[in-house]
C-alpha cells in the first residue's frame, strides 16, 4: 500500500506541476529542471526523499481522503530527507553537486507551499541553506546549463524572501556574478534583478524610516535619495512591461461578456483579463506587486502631486491583479478534485478555454494568487474601499478552495 501511494504521489506531482503547460520564457530554473536531474544525474537519496516530501505533500492537498498538505506521512518523508541533507552536507563533495542543490530547492517550496496552506510565517532555512550551497561552490563555477539554471533559481528565492521579509538581498560576488555570457535569462528573470534593487531599496526605506516635521537635514537627504531611487526604479518596471512579448499582453474581457457564474463567485470592476498562460499571468502579478511595492516608497517620500500620481497609479494596478482572479479561479468557489472541468473560465469571445487550462489553473491558480492578494493588503492605506474588500473576500475564497487552516 505504501509503495502504490508512493507511486501515487509521484505521478500525481509530476504531471500535475512538473510537466503542466506553461511558457518557457516564466521559467526561474526549478520545478522544470526535474526530469533534466532525474535523466542526467546518478541516483541522489537526497534528491529522491526531497521529491518525495513535496509529492506526499501536494498528494494530500488534493486526495480527498486527506486533504492534509502536512499529513503524518509528509512529516516522516521530511524528517527522512532531512536527514539525508545533513549526512550528505557532511562530505564537501556533496556540498557543490546539482542534486544537493535542487534538493535544498524543493524543500524550500515544500516549506512555502505548507507555510501558505497552514497560513503562518514562511520559514526561510532552506532559502539560506541554498544562498549558502552557492556561495560556498562560487557561480562562477556553476557553468553547466542545468548549473545556470539551478543559480537563477536560488537567486529568485533570495528575492521572493527579501520582499517578503523588507530586508536587504545578499549581493555576494559569489552569487551574482554570472558565470557565463549566456546565462537562460528570460522576461521572468530579468524581472527579478529589477525586484533585487527593489528589495535593497525597501530595506533601506525601512531601516531610515518615514519622513517627518522634525526630520534633520541628513534624514532630508537620505529621504531624498530613496525618492529619487524609486523613481528609476519605476522607470525599469515601466521599461519591463514594454519590452515583454506581445503575446504576453492580456486580454480584457468587459463584464457584460463574462457568464453570471463568473462575476458572482468574484469580479470586481468591469473587466477581467486573459493570459496565454497561468505562468504569465503569474509573472505580470509578480510585476505588479513589486511595482506597488516602490509606487508606495513614491508616495511615502514624494511630494504631494507625486503622492497623488502614485496611488492613482497602485489602485490601477491593484484592478489588474483583481482582473486576473477570474482566469486563475473561474467561478469555483469550493474545493474539488484536481481533474474535474466543470467549473467555468473566461474566454477570449469566440474562442474556446484551452483544455490545458483546466489543469494548470487547478494545480496554480490558488496558489499563485496567494502572494499578490497578501501583498497588496500591506498597501491598504492606498487602496480605494472595494478594492480593500474585494481583496480580503477573494483571500478567503482561495483559503477555501485550498483548505487553509486560520487563513486570514
Amino acid at each position: 500500500m505504501a509503495e502504490s501511494r508512493d507511486s501515487y504521489a509521484h505521478a500525481f506531482f509530476v504531471s500535475a506541476y512538473v510537466l503542466s503547460p506553461r511558457d518557457t520564457r516564466t521559467d526561474h530554473g526549478f520545478l522544470e529542471l526535474l526530469p533534466c536531474l532525474f535523466d542526467k544525474l546518478p541516483f541522489d537519496p537526497v534528491l529522491s526523499s526531497s521529491l518525495a516530501v513535496l509529492c506526499h505533500c501536494y498528494f494530500g492537498a488534493w486526495h480527498r481522503p486527506i486533504r492534509d498538505a502536512e499529513n503524518v506521512e509528509v512529516r516522516q518523508t521530511y524528517s527522512k530527507a532531512l536527514s539525508a541533507l545533513r549526512h550528505a552536507l557532511k562530505d564537501p563533495s556533496h556540498c557543490v553537486t546539482d542534486g544537493t542543490l535542487m534538493s535544498v530547492c524543493l524543500l524550500n517550496f515544500f516549506e512555502y507551499t505548507t507555510s501558505a496552506l497552514k497560513s503562518r510565517p514562511r520559514g526561510d532555512q532552506h532559502v539560506d541553506g541554498a544562498t549558502a550551497l552557492v556561495k560556498q561552490r562560487g557561480s562562477k563555477r556553476m557553468t553547466s546549463d542545468l548549473s545556470k539554471r539551478l543559480l537563477i533559481a536560488v537567486r529568485h528565492d533570495m528575492v521572493s524572501k527579501a520582499l517578503a521579509r523588507s530586508m536587504p538581498v545578499d549581493n555576494a560576488p559569489e552569487i551574482w556574478e554570472d558565470p557565463s555570457e549566456d546565462m537562460p535569462y528570460n522576461p521572468a528573470t530579468s524581472l527579478d534583478f529589477i525586484a533585487r534593487d527593489t528589495a535593497n531599496l525597501a530595506a533601506r526605506a525601512a531601516e531610515h524610516g518615514l519622513p517627518s516635521d522634525a526630520d534633520s537635514l541628513d534624514r532630508e537627504i537620505i529621504h531624498s535619495d530613496i525618492f529619487l531611487e524609486a523613481k528609476v526604479l519605476e522607470a525599469r518596471y515601466a521599461q519591463w512591461a514594454e519590452q515583454v512579448p506581445t503575446e504576453w499582453l492580456p486580454f480584457s474581457v468587459s463584464r457584460d461578456l463574462l457568464p453570471h457564474s463568473i462575476i458572482e463567485a468574484g469580479l470586481n470592476g468591469d473587466y477581467c483579463h486573459i493570459y496565454t498562460h497561468t505562468s504569465v499571468c503569474t509573472t505580470w502579478n509578480d510585476w505588479r506587486v513589486q511595482h506597488i511595492r516602490i509606487l508606495g516608497l513614491i508616495a511615502d517620500y514624494g511630494g504631494t502631486e507625486a503622492k497623488n500620481d502614485a496611488v492613482l497609479h497602485i489602485q490601477r494596478l491593484t484592478d489588474d491583479i483583481h482582473a486576473s482572479v477570474p482566469f486563475m479561479l473561474g467561478d469555483k468557489v469550493k474545493p474539488s478534485q484536481m481533474h474535474i472541468m466543470d467549473y467555468v473560465y473566461p474566454s477570449i469571445p469566440g474562442q474556446r478555454v484551452p483544455a490545458s487550462h483546466y489543469q494548470s489553473a487547478a494545480a496554480f491558480g490558488g496558489l499563485a494568487l496567494w502572494v499578490p492578494l497578501r501583498a497588496i493588503l500591506e498597501f491598504g492605506r492606498y487602496m480605494r474601499d472595494d478594492q480593500i474588500v474585494f481583496t480580503i473576500q477573494q483571500f478567503h475564497r482561495v483559503g477555501r478552495l485550498y483548505d487553509v487552516r486560520n487563513s486570514q
